[in-house]
């Protein structure tokens, strides 16, 4: 299927149109809110939150209804965005996600990446959840944890939670994830030391997903009760078993101690194994250590064949992993989602799933593109921050299909580039950063 910016556009149209028949499950008072005929209805006041811009939202208005005295006030579609519930943008977003089919594999696998990011909101201290009072000297903000599973291979986010800064937990966020995607066939998921887990291995096992996560390596010579050799690199299968209760507790059951038995402790959540259950459950994986090209060692561990996957493959495959933290910086600048006009939880959360489902709306926008190489040197890939402009205008139908400007809008990729990551001071964004939407 060709997902043409023109088929999109009729595809999301057409879910906001539904949503919008029976609104009572998207509001906070079913049967009386957006039941009366208004200009900001609950199809505007949707499309409105998907393309709103870093501008003012007097402004947004202004630009939307096209200087017409007839434009709605700010605090008319303040009024008007408080009736939706946080699950309207999110239901939205996956309803839209779920219906994408991307064609793009890495060796027959699905590559997913999961990873979380921050996002900073204006002082609200009436939800200490996420509240953060700062210094004497320093304003407070609220802060929110975004944790998401992306696509590398098509550029896409399939799966989306939020949580509050103080409530937040990536390894359940990732369970979650995991135990309810939608993503059919083989899988591999690529993670960083924050995820290293037994309960993750689980899950994800349980979902037949393949895995290649970063472990702690700081001066670590044991992993899961093994010792690991003093090697720059090395490729060890292991086999545990696990269990909630000690050695001696089991042997005073008259339950022999497995071979290579590895207990969880009681603070640990395994959502397998009850506590103080004498029940066993096995796991398999590989620990490998990687030598990286600056000279540094990495360890992770997987359950992928080594055969197909030796160590020079796990190494070029781990750093795809860095395409979740480029889409992040994405997401925040060229898509504008650092630019928040909210600072009510609910209302930001609707900020967030709008950005999130204009990423990958304009992804998709993208896959009908043609960027084969042809006679230029370089592979090429579309301008990302041209085309979430381009396909903003066309949601507002302020401008034609943005498929031919994106084929002439086309970006060389240069492998092999790097560069060391600046260490900046202060919020200062460049203007190569500023918002398309």
């Amino acid at each position: 299927m060709k997902y043409t910016p023109k088929f999109l556009r009729g595809m999301l149209l057409s879910m906001i149109r539904k949503m919008g028949e029976h609104p009572e499950q998207y509001v906070r008072q079913p049967g009386r809110d957006f039941t009366r005929p208004r200009t900001l209805t609950f199809e505007t006041v949707i499309s409105l939150l998907l393309t709103m811009s870093e501008n003012s939202i007097g402004k947004i208005l202004i630009g939307r209804f096209q200087n017409s005295e007839k434009t709605p006030s700010a605090s008319a579609f303040v009024q008007q965005r408080q009736k939706l519930l946080p699950a309207a943008l999110e239901t939205l977003f996956h309803r839209f996600t779920a219906l994408l089919r991307p064609g793009k594999t890495f060796r027959g696998h699905r590559l997913l990446a999961v990873d979380g990011s921050s996002l900073k909101s204006a002082a609200y201290p009436e939800d200490p959840a996420s509240y953060r009072p700062g210094t004497p000297r320093q304003h407070g903000w609220n802060l929110w944890h975004m944790n998401a599973l992306f696509d590398l291979e098509n550029g896409i986010y399939t799966d989306l939670i939020v949580q509050k800064e103080h409530e937040k937990n990536e390894c359940s966020a990732l369970c979650q994830m995991a135990d309810r995607s939608r993503v059919s066939g083989k899988v591999i998921l690529l993670a960083d030391r924050n995820y290293e887990s037994c309960n993750n291995l689980a899950h994800l096992e349980k979902r037949n997903w393949n895995y290649l996560i970063r472990i702690r390596d700081k001066a670590r010579g044991i992993a899961y009760g093994m010792p690991l050799p003093d090697q720059l690199e090395f490729d060890i299968p292991l086999k545990l078993t696990l269990g909630r209760l000690t050695p001696r507790q089991l042997e005073t059951r008259g339950i022999a101690v497995p071979k290579s038995y590895y207990r969880i402790p009681p603070t640990m959540t395994f959502d397998f194994l009850e506590s103080n259950s004498p029940d066993f459950y096995e796991i398999s994986f590989r620990v490998v250590r990687l030598q990286t090209d600056s000279g540094n060692t990495e360890t992770l561990i997987t359950n992928l064949d080594p055969d197909r996957f030796p160590l020079a493959a796990l190494k070029a495959l781990y750093a795809r992993r860095w395409g979740i933290e480029t889409s992040f910086r994405s997401l925040k600048y060229a898509v504008g989602l650092i630019h928040l006009h909210a600072k009510k939880p609910d209302l930001v959360l609707q900020e967030v799933f709008a950005s999130f489902l204009i990423f990958n709306f304009t992804q998709a926008a993208a896959w009908a593109v043609d960027a084969s190489q042809g006679t230029a040197k370089y592979k090429r890939h579309v301008n990302f921050s041209d085309a979430v402009f381009a396909c903003c205008a066309f949601l507002r139908r302020s401008a034609a299909d943005p498929l031919l400007l994106l084929r002439r809008r086309l970006l060389p990729l240069r492998p092999g580039r790097t560069a060391p990551r600046p260490k900046i001071t202060g919020n200062r964004i460049s203007a190569c950063y500023a918002s398309a939407r």
